[in-house]
């Protein structure tokens, strides 16, 4: 994949195969400028952006259907409704449910609300059969970061999510690097590449290159430059 904005002649490689790469912009209004679109793009499905994003053919992402965007790893929730509900399609689809299991839940559910009285004229009202998905609701089923719950936890969580789940094809994390030390930058390095799958981050600065990874630099004069690994 390779990332080229409009108006500069550098492009920058994303390694499709599993890696990092980095876009650092140090003016602040470019920088603002940049992101903006990008998150217009990715939100508002507009198709004029002026960074564009192209796969190994040379055809453009679409950022909001093969791309995730992360503004802030803390807050980001794995439980949200649209991963929640990819899961529970998943686990219908390939989980062995035992069929016998699941009757004796339904016989069981079906029993207790049956014998429930309200005092009311009218009679309660209810769904007579249990589904797989209706259990996982019931018991508030989601995904959780690793037990560590640090920042390199949650980042593999969206990144296994953004993957397995969400069928994206590219994690872009935006003013996010800084939080993460040399060491943790290079074990993710090294997940990405076992998982074959890439993260683009998006700065203003960067000052812990690491060795396998490119960067496209854009420095206050607007001048472009690139370092491939």
């Amino acid at each position: 994949m390779n990332i080229s904005i409009s108006g500069f002649d550098n492009t920058l490689f994303i390694p499709s195969d599993g890696g990092i790469a980095t876009l650092v912009i140090c003016n602040d209004l470019f920088f603002r400028r940049v992101v903006e679109d990008i998150l217009d793009a990715y939100t508002k499905k507009e198709g004029n952006n002026r960074t564009v994003i192209y796969d190994s053919n040379h055809d453009p992402l679409n950022f909001a259907k093969d791309i995730l965007i992360v503004t802030d790893i803390y807050s980001y929730d794995l439980a949200n409704r649209t991963i929640t509900a990819v899961l529970y399609k998943n686990i219908q689809d390939n989980s062995d449910i035992d069929a016998v299991k699941l009757a004796q839940i339904e016989t069981g559910i079906l029993d207790i609300l049956g014998a429930i009285n309200t005092g009311f004229s009218q009679n309660l009202n209810y769904q007579t059969e249990i589904s797989i998905n209706d259990l996982l609701k019931m018991a508030h089923v989601g995904l959780e970061a690793n037990t560590g719950n640090n920042y390199l936890d949650k980042l593999y969580g969206i990144i296994d999510s953004a993957q397995q789940l969400l069928s994206k094809r590219l994690v872009i994390l935006i003013n996010q690097r800084q939080l993460l030390s040399h060491s943790e930058l290079q074990a993710l390095l090294q997940y990405l590449e076992n998982n074959h799958f890439s993260v683009l981050f998006i700065e203003k600065n960067c000052k812990d290159k690491l060795n396998e990874e490119n960067i496209l630099a854009i420095d206050d004069d607007l001048y472009d430059f690139s370092t491939n690994s």
